[in-house]
């Protein structure tokens, strides 16, 4: 019923989504010691996170301001590209859900930053479809994953996204992959430049790489965990397994961005393994195709009973979560 009733008026899907994101990071906003985890461990700006470690307030204001952006940046590209056929919330909608189902995604840290600038990337590279000259747009590209890895270093695997994409979406010339290096290491010769001049006693190398060497990973769960672990998992198979399986009904361009989406979700699952946080923030980028995949699933899909269930089985298990 209220699957039924968010397909048939969109503008009731993103004003709800709007109002759920809003509840979700109130609780945390309120009560700042739910956002006072420091990020520092696994990114490149870390005296900029240090900074804002000391106003939690204004962590959890940046950040729900941040989600909204992402958000609506990522929908915007979806429709822009009709990458879904029909005008829709649902990647608005799931990207917020997505990124707000656990207590530490509440906050403003590395992961959350950097999927703002892979929405971007993925956005100039969608766009060079079809191009003769598309240097600029793969310039671009390059560069917003260059500046997603300074805030979040894991980033830097999805050059491999954006290559495969070059192969995969046009016919790639050395020039075009030229540009897209020279973009990715642009921002790193402005960056080590400033930290090198303000902050040349920092210990980058022993707090980046000794966390990444030797954190300690302590898998225990509450029963809270386990209902949204599971409500997200069987969702999440159920979509992916649509979707694999409709990616071949759609025109040649959304095939090849569908076909993108399923790298970008790979390459994503190999960012959690090298990530030395293994709490709910190194899935977050997981939220840009698992809210498109969702999307699709939840929009295209004929069946009635089962897609209604699993809709509200997953808006239940992420209020559990969050409020008991």
């Amino acid at each position: 019923m209220l699957l039924r009733i968010f397909k048939n008026n969109p503008m009731f899907l993103l004003v709800s989504g709007i109002l759920f994101c809003l509840v979700l990071w109130s609780t945390a906003i309120l009560h700042p010691g739910e956002i006072t985890r420091s990020y520092t461990d696994i990114t490149l700006l870390a005296p900029f996170f240090d900074w804002m470690h000391g106003f939690p307030i204004v962590k959890g204001i940046l950040g729900i301001a941040l989600l909204l952006l992402i958000a609506g940046l990522w929908n915007r590209l979806v429709n822009k590209h009709s990458l879904l056929k029909q005008s829709t919330y649902f990647p608005f909608f799931f990207m917020v859900l997505l990124l707000s189902c656990r207590t530490p995604l509440i906050g403003f840290y590395p992961a959350l930053i950097a999927s703002l600038f892979l929405v971007l990337f993925l956005d100039r590279l969608i766009s060079s479809y079809k191009k003769e000259r598309a240097l600029s747009n793969i310039f671009d590209a390059g560069l917003f994953i260059g500046i997603a890895t300074l805030f979040y270093i894991p980033s830097i695997l999805f050059l491999m996204v954006l290559w495969v994409g070059l192969f995969t979406i046009r016919a790639i010339s050395g020039r075009e992959l030229l540009c897209s290096i020279i973009g990715f290491l642009l921002p790193f010769v402005f960056t080590f430049t400033y930290n090198l001049v303000f902050y040349p006693a920092y210990p980058w190398y022993n707090k980046i790489a000794g966390k990444f060497v030797y954190h300690v990973i302590h898998l225990a769960f509450s029963w809270q965990q386990w209902i949204i672990i599971i409500g997200v998992f069987i969702t999440a198979a159920i979509s992916l397994w649509f979707f694999v399986n409709k990616a071949s009904d759609n025109v040649l361009k959304a095939q090849k961005f569908w076909n993108l989406l399923m790298w970008f979700m790979l390459i994503a699952s190999i960012s959690v393994l090298i990530c030395p946080i293994k709490d709910s923030r190194a899935f977050a980028i997981f939220a840009i195709p698992g809210s498109f995949v969702l999307s699709a699933y939840f929009l295209k899909t004929k069946a009635k009973l089962v897609p209604e269930l699993l809709f509200l089985s997953l808006i239940g298990a992420v209020i559990i979560s969050m409020f008991f």
